[in-house]
């Protein structure tokens, strides 16, 4: 039985990343480990990515360097993809074959495919071109590059595995700039203590969106408070780093704390964080909140059946007390 599986894409930042790949059958039980990088014409520049500043229409001449560190030849498959943020914060980029629309179709590779030799480099040529119609603000893509094999999985069964590494290209067009974030589908979800006594956990869950046109970090502060202004904070709720516009995370917060108080507000608040060179972007945070119910059904379960053991009490004593009276 064939089956076929993709290995995870590692867009890789910084000179001399490299990913680990599985050899071709061709090199047996070796090992092929390759990187890609910007690069000059003649040697490996300072570039952690590439990175332009253009008006529409403008064109770039520009090269990427896919390096061999392995002791076996291998060949490359290389392209272009419009690049996305991942529901978790991550950069990746479309796979292969995959439609872009924006700037990974604007990137035209000189090759398809390359063979690097064993300790070996090549150095691809490639040509961006803008658009006229291309709209202000941030552009993303990658330039990746491609290794195919197959292996056999645990069930011994042969499985196809594309193993890639690439690099990032970020592209802002001249023109208004917007950058704005939003918070939405915030849900709150209370989970009371076993002990009535106690308070309980809990779990917001809410979406950042970069509704704007710049690439923005968002900066996070989650709350939940009582009706009569007691405030509990999530812990652990990291920044994430970057948002491309028009993408969003997910993220869920966990608060620890919160009393049962029937109802409760969650709030979160979002402070975009700009990225390098961005610092005179005029910036505004947002903030979303949702009432939810926090209800202490087992404690008033308790107090109602004491209420109804003491209004039985008192029943039965007026009952004896006018029986007593008719006698």
């Amino acid at each position: 039985m064939r089956r076929a599986a993709s290995a995870v894409l590692g867009i890789l930042i910084g000179l001399g990343m490299v990913a680990p790949a599985a050899a071709a059958p061709s090199s047996g039980n070796g090992r092929a480990t390759f990187g890609v990088r910007p690069t000059g014409k003649d040697a490996p520049d300072d570039r952690p990515t590439f990175s332009y500043a253009a008006t529409p229409g403008g064109v770039f001449q520009d090269q990427v360097e896919i390096s061999n560190a392995g002791t076996a030849p291998i060949r490359l498959k290389v392209y272009a993809s419009d690049a996305f943020t991942t529901p978790t914060g991550g950069f990746d980029v479309l796979a292969a074959g995959g439609r872009s629309d924006d700037a990974g179709s604007w990137l035209k590779i000189s090759r398809g495919s390359v063979d690097v030799p064993a300790r070996g480099r090549v150095v691809v040529p490639f040509t961006l071109t803008v658009p006229a119609t291309a709209t202000p603000g941030d552009h993303s893509a990658g330039i990746v590059a491609s290794l195919a094999t197959t292996q056999k999985d645990a069930k011994g069964n042969q499985v196809a595995v594309d193993q890639r590494v690439g690099t990032r290209v970020y592209l802002r067009i001249s023109g208004a700039l917007e950058p704005r974030l939003t918070v939405e589908k915030l849900t709150a979800t209370y989970h009371p203590n076993g002990n009535p006594l106690r308070s309980g956990r809990t779990t917001l869950t809410y979406r950042v969106r970069n509704t704007g046109n710049v690439r923005l970090g968002a900066g996070q502060e989650v709350t939940v408070r009582t009706l009569w202004g007691g405030e509990r904070k999530a812990t652990g709720v990291a920044d994430v780093p970057e948002i491309l516009p028009g993408d969003e995370v997910t993220i869920t917060a966990e608060i620890n704390g919160a009393l049962p108080a029937v109802w409760l507000t969650g709030a979160v608040h979002a402070d975009p964080l700009p990225q390098a060179g961005d610092q005179k972007l005029a910036l505004s945070a947002v903030t979303r909140e949702r009432g939810f119910w926090a209800v202490p059904w087992i404690l008033l379960g308790i107090v109602a059946g004491l209420a109804l053991l003491i209004t039985g009490g008192l029943y039965l004593r007026r009952r004896r007390r006018t029986g007593h009276v008719a006698g």
